[in-house]
């Protein structure tokens, strides 16, 4: 797949994290979130973060430049998270701005939570990036899911890239007739609240005519299904989560000797 502006999608690599058997980064992600949430410095979650983007850019091969493009995704709520346990955790006052007071509680558990949160979404991505969807969903098949749901996973990972178009397109649309890059704050909140209403019937149409076409291919009516394209783990696979274990259990083992 040639390389694009859109970010929620697949990236057609030749790397071994592509090759990897997707239930096994789905555990990965789950891993990582759990060695997040057991981190109690911030140096840990620093590590974390440098280390899945070496994994996105060395070892997928995803280009920098997909990285950069979707920094907003990956550190946008996590900076304003950061932000607000700046003010609002318990300590003694560093600095203050205006009416609002910086502890230094806020200072220690702010960037905490900003590399909980941004590392779980960057992983996120990684999976997103790495993994055709298809095999996900014929992975989660063979692990005994029901291919229903397994097929509902395969939708809402399909539509996020055209309702990302979509969005764009609207904005592009809005752009090009009121200039809105250059709009006043009152203007562009109410061009969003068009935005979403214009993504909103959009996405209903494209909802209804997906379900229309599921019913006409009778889909649900036999309590199996084939797949053209098979997915067969293979235990090289394996070293993804190990790595990652070992790298959250030697982090937790310094944090406890500090």
């Amino acid at each position: 797949m040639a390389e694009t502006s859109y970010s929620l999608q697949y990236i057609e690599r030749d790397s071994p994290l592509h090759r990897a058997y997707p239930l096994v980064k789905l555990g990965w992600v789950f891993l990582v979130a759990a060695g997040l949430f057991l981190y109690r410095e911030p140096l840990s979650g620093a590590i974390m973060l440098l280390l899945v983007l070496l994994t996105a850019v060395g070892v997928a091969r995803v280009p920098p430049s997909m990285v950069i493009r979707s920094s907003k995704l990956i550190f946008g709520v996590g900076i304003l998270l950061m932000f607000f346990h700046f003010f609002a955790d318990p300590g003694e006052p560093v600095y203050h701005v205006g009416p609002l007071t910086i502890t230094d509680g806020g200072l220690y558990e702010g960037p905490i939570f900003f590399f909980r949160l941004s590392v779980v979404v960057l992983a996120s991505f990684v999976l997103i990036w790495t993994t055709d969807i298809r095999d996900l969903m014929v992975s989660l098949t063979k692990a005994g899911i029901p291919y229903r749901y397994a097929f509902a996973v395969f939708l809402a990972l399909r539509f996020l890239p055209l309702v990302q178009r979509e969005v764009d397109a609207v904005k592009a649309a809005h752009a090009i007739r009121g200039r809105a890059n250059r709009s006043s704050l009152v203007h562009r909140f109410k061009l969003w609240q068009r935005y979403m209403f214009t993504v909103l019937i959009n996405g209903l149409r494209k909802a209804e005519a997906t379900a229309t076409a599921i019913e006409c291919r009778g889909f649900g009516a036999y309590p199996d299904r084939t797949y053209v394209k098979t997915v067969t783990f293979h235990a090289s696979s394996l070293w993804l989560p190990l790595l990652f274990i070992l790298v959250t259990a030697a982090l937790l083992y310094f944090e406890r000797l500090l």
